[in-house]
This record gives structure tokens, sequence and C-alpha cells, in this order.
């Protein structure tokens, strides 16, 4: 299998998976896990793919990684992890499975595999059988394709190696390695309702235990990031709001706060589930109590400004969020909730500046293609309008909207529109 060929994989697969999970509609999380996934491909050297990051809405303790550089990690995962070094050692052993183009090379050995076949396998391999993976495994074929692509010993032996490499040469403490696979193995003799989907695609016999304090004892190496605690505390409780009934939080958090009256997290976690439940009011004095007591902590004002938005009230919004932007004029939530502010407030065009600096990094995200599809739509260009929309649609797994849109944008680009061009080939190959 050719770098091309799996390339062309990688984009059939992400149409498959995106179309059966839910992600995690939140720009704070996804910059988390992309940011932190940067960070050690920066010492990757001749890398194949352009890496994509995607966060699941799914309690499992799961990452994984496709071929073509499609990364996904779970929000069950997120939750666990107790520093951000162990997120960064989870993602390149991720980076190892990638570079070393293991599927492709076990895709190699199997005979008369159709690509429409190893989809499924591959798909329905990574999501698991649960939920998801069974939406993808229908046949007895695919899951025998499935078993015979999971990684072996020594795939996952050379993954370890060159992740704990790129780890020490990024600046992360390599032992998260054998930290996060102890945790995920005690989670799973603990008998847990999510047993680590991880462990059945990344096998740990005792031996790798081994290898990994044999690598550390002669090629020691320490974090010289200096880790902000509060960014993963903020990530943690974010993904718990989102996943859990605002009420029994709201209940939760008032009880704790009765005994910390002040202690950030539990206040954080508070307005949050104010928000969700649509308590707008007591969220913005939560917000405003939580700026009094720690004004160096400026990431609450941005905080209130989206609260502002799910009111409606997109000019206090806006407002709020340009004051943040001038301290982080690259804060990407910031980006993103400035456009959909001007945007829901009927000025799209100041929208627009926003979304098309977010468009290169967020070129397959579902809710944010919809967003611009509408911004593209009010500022009257309507080819761009249906492209993008295509690519929502085409990507959401609904293949008859899609072919609507796509057939409205080839019809309203020009014929020098790039976007025109990407459509005829994806046409031409029966995409």
């Amino acid at each position: 299998m050719s770098i091309s060929e799996e390339r062309e994989l990688g984009q059939k697969l992400l149409k498959q998976v995106l179309s059966q999970v839910r992600l995690v509609d939140d720009p704070e999380i996804e910059n988390f896990v992309r940011q932190t996934g940067e960070s050690v491909l920066s010492v990757v050297d001749r890398k194949y793919f352009k890496y994509r990051f995607f966060v699941i809405m799914d309690p499992a303790l799961n990452a994984f990684a496709m071929p073509g550089g499609l990364v996904f990690v779970h929000s069950g995962l997120l939750e666990a992890i107790g520093s951000q070094n162990e997120l960064a050692c989870v993602l390149a052993h991720e980076f190892g499975h990638v570079q070393g183009r293991h599927v492709a090379h076990r895709m190699d050995n199997m005979k008369y595999v159709s690509i429409g076949t190893a989809v499924m396998a591959i798909a329905g391999l990574f999501l698991g059988r649960g939920e998801l993976g069974s939406a993808i495994l229908t046949g007895s074929m695919a899951m025998n394709q499935a078993i015979a692509l999971k990684y072996s010993r020594a795939d996952e032996q050379e993954a370890d190696r060159r992740a704990f490499q790129w780890l020490c040469k990024a600046g992360w403490d390599p032992r998260g390695l054998k930290t996060t696979l102890e945790k995920m193995m005690k989670n799973n003799w603990l008998g847990s309702p999510h047993i680590p989907k991880y462990l059945s695609t990344h096998p740990v016999p005792e031996e790798r235990i081994t290898y990994l304090e044999d690598l550390w004892k002669s090629h020691p190496c320490y974090l010289k990031h200096k880790e902000d605690p509060f960014r993963l505390k903020r990530i943690q409780i974010k993904i718990k709001v989102l996943s859990t009934d605002p009420a029994e939080l709201m209940a939760r958090y008032e009880h704790l706060l009765k005994k910390s009256p002040k202690k950030l997290e539990y206040l954080y976690g508070y307005a949050l589930s104010l928000d969700k439940a649509r308590r707008f009011d007591k969220a913005i004095e939560t917000y405003d109590k939580l700026l009094f007591l720690f004004p160096d902590k400026d990431v609450f004002l941005r905080d209130k400004a989206i609260t502002y938005f799910h009111m409606g009230k997109y000019k206090e919004a806006v407002s709020l969020l340009k004051k943040y932007e001038k301290g982080h004029p690259r804060d990407v939530t910031t980006m993103y909730f400035l456009g959909r502010s001007y945007l829901e407030g009927g000025m799209p065009q100041k929208a627009l500046y926003y979304f098309e600096r977010l468009l290169p990094r967020w070129e397959e995200n579902t809710p944010f293609l919809f967003q611009l599809g509408r911004c593209y739509a009010g500022v009257k260009k309507d080819g761009l309008a249906h492209y993008y929309f295509y690519r929502f649609y085409a990507l959401s797994g609904k293949p008859q909207a899609a072919q609507y849109h796509r057939k409205r944008a080839l019809a309203l680009l020009p014929k020098t529109s790039p976007m025109r061009k990407r459509l005829t080939k994806e046409e031409e190959k029966g995409d």
C-alpha cells in the first residue's frame, strides 16, 4: 500500500467514523488535544501524513490513530488522565503506529481485501464491539479482517520505542507511557463497566511494561514542559458537564460550595452547569464571583461571554470577547465564538473574518463546517455555502443531503474554483 493509497483509505475511514460517533463540540477541548499532539509531532521527522485530531464523546478509556493520520481521543480518557504529560504519551504511542504504518503493512499481508471491507474492519476494530462498533461490523468477514488487523507485540514495541524517543526530544516525560497503561490495566482488573477499549487493540503483556522500564533505565529523560494543572481540570470539568444532567450537577456543586464557597473548581463547574440548565443570570453572577476571587484567570471573562452568547445577547458577547482577544489574539475558542456571535447577530461578513482563520485547522470539524456554510450563505456566496454544506452532510453520513448540496455547488462555483476542482476530482474517483 502506497502513501497516497493510505491517505485515500484515511479519507474513507474518516467518513465512516464521523457518521457513527458524536464529536465533542467544544473548541477548547479539541485545541487541548491538538496542541498536545502537535508538541510531539514537532520533533517527528519525515511525517507521512497531515495529522488531524478529533475528540469523541464516549466514556470509554480509549484513543486510536487510523491510517492517514486520523487521531481520535475519547472523552473518557481525558477524564481519566492525571496530567497533560500522560496525554502526550498516549498520542506519541499512536503516532508511532501511524509512522510505522502498521495497519497498512498488515493489510499488505492479507489477500483479497476490498477497500470497503478494509474500511469496515478498521473502523469497527478501533471503535470496539459496543454500541459504536456494532453499527459498523455487520459481517463475519469484516470481523475476521478486524481481528487480523490487531497490532502485534512487535508493533507495540516499535510504537513504544518511537514514542519514547519523540517524547524525550519534545521535553515530555516518557514514564507516562507506563503509568497510563497501568491505570488502564487497573481499571480493567477492577471490573469497570467501561473496560478500556484501548487494551483490546493495544496488547499489554508483562514484557511490554518491563521493556518500558528498561528503556527508562538506559535512556532517562524528564519533563521540561511547565504544565498548568487547572487547564486539564477545566477540560475534565467541561466533559463532566457536557455528559451529565445539569440539575444533578448543580445540586452536587451547591452541596460542595456550602463547605468550600471559594473553591475554584466548584465555582467553575457550578457556572457551567447553570449555563447548561439555561439559568443564565445565575451563571453570569457566578462568573463575576470567579473574576473577583481569581483576577489572574481572565479566561473566565471568555466563559462569561459564551454565556451571553447562549442568552442571545450577542453584542455583550462580542464586547467581552474583543476585550479577551487583546491579550489572546490566537485563542481558537475566542475566534469561534466571535464568529458565531457576529453571525447570529446579523453580521456574517465580520463572522467570516474569524471563520476563515479557523478553516485550515477545522476542515473536517462537522459543527464548524455547518456554521461556515451558513456564513457564506449570509454574504451571498452561495456556491461556497453549498460546498461547505456538502462537506458537513458528507462527513455526517447523510448522503442524500450531501448529494443535493454537491450538485448545487457544482452549478454555482466558477470553473476556476479550487473547491469545484476538488468536487470534480472526487466525482471521478467515485467518492
